[in-house]
C-alpha cells in the first residue's frame, strides 16, 4: 500500500498529541481553541520556512508586466519576496511595497516598463515536498509546546530532531536547485551571482 504525503490535518494532530490532546477530524468549522491554535502556528511556521525562498517556492526570471494604463505593477498576495537584478534594471531600484512594486531610486510607483524579477512564493500546504512539510511540522510541534506549556521535559520533538528534520529538506533542496560552485544558479542571468556553500551554513 502506497504511503501518501502528510496532510496539514494530519500534521496539526501531531502537533495536538505533543500536548497530549485528541486528535480532530477536520481543519474547518468550529474547533477547539487549542486545535486553532496548532492550525494557525503551523501556519506562522509554514510562511516563515517558505519566506526563505527554496527550489520549490522560487520563480527565476519572471517577467512582471506594467498596467498601460496606470503605469504600475501589481503583484498577487501570495508573492512573500521579488528581488530584480541590477543589470536588468540599471536606473531603478525596485522594491516590493504592500502589493505594488515601487521605484525607490526615482521615488515612485510609476515604471518605464515591464519589470524582469525572481519572486518567492507561498505555497499552499499541498504544494510543498514532504521534507518541507516533516520540518515544518517538527519546527511547529516545539513552538507549540513551548507557548502552551513551557515544559523542556514534556517537549516530544528535541532541537536535534528539529536539525535533522532541516537538514533532510535542506539536501532535498540542494539536489533540486541543481546549484554549481563554479557556474552558479543556471536560473539566473547574472554569472556572478554563483551559489557560495557558506550560504547554505548561514540558514
Amino acid at each position: 500500500m502506497a504511503v501518501a504525503a502528510s496532510t496539514e490535518l494530519e500534521c496539526v494532530n501531531i502537533m495536538l498529541a505533543a500536548i497530549g490532546e485528541a486528535p480532530i477530524n477536520k481543519l474547518t468549522g468550529l474547533l477547539p481553541v487549542d486545535a486553532r491554535t496548532a492550525q494557525s502556528t503551523l501556519l506562522e511556521v509554514n510562511r516563515s520556512v517558505q519566506s526563505e525562498g527554496w527550489s520549490f517556492n522560487m520563480e527565476f526570471n519572471v517577467v512582471l508586466t506594467r498596467d498601460s494604463i496606470t503605469q504600475q505593477i501589481t503583484i498577487s498576495n501570495n508573492v512573500l519576496k521579488i528581488d530584480t537584478n541590477v543589470y536588468d534594471h540599471p536606473t531603478t531600484d525596485i522594491i516590493q511595497r504592500g502589493l505594488k512594486l515601487y521605484d525607490r531610486k526615482n521615488n515612485t510607483f510609476l515604471l518605464d516598463g515591464d519589470v524582469t524579477c525572481h519572486i518567492t512564493y507561498f505555497r499552499d500546504f499541498v504544494e510543498l515536498p514532504e521534507p518541507a512539510r516533516y520540518y515544518m511540522t517538527i519546527k511547529a510541534a516545539r513552538l507549540f509546546v513551548d507557548r502552551l506549556i513551557g515544559d523542556d521535559g514534556l517537549r516530544t520533538y528535541t532541537a536535534q530532531d528539529e536539525a535533522r528534520a532541516r537538514a533532510i529538506l535542506m539536501e532535498t533542496d540542494l539536489s533540486n536547485a541543481d546549484h554549481n560552485v563554479l557556474t552558479g544558479d543556471p536560473n539566473l542571468n547574472n554569472p556572478i551571482n554563483t551559489f557560495t556553500p557558506a550560504d547554505v551554513l548561514n540558514r
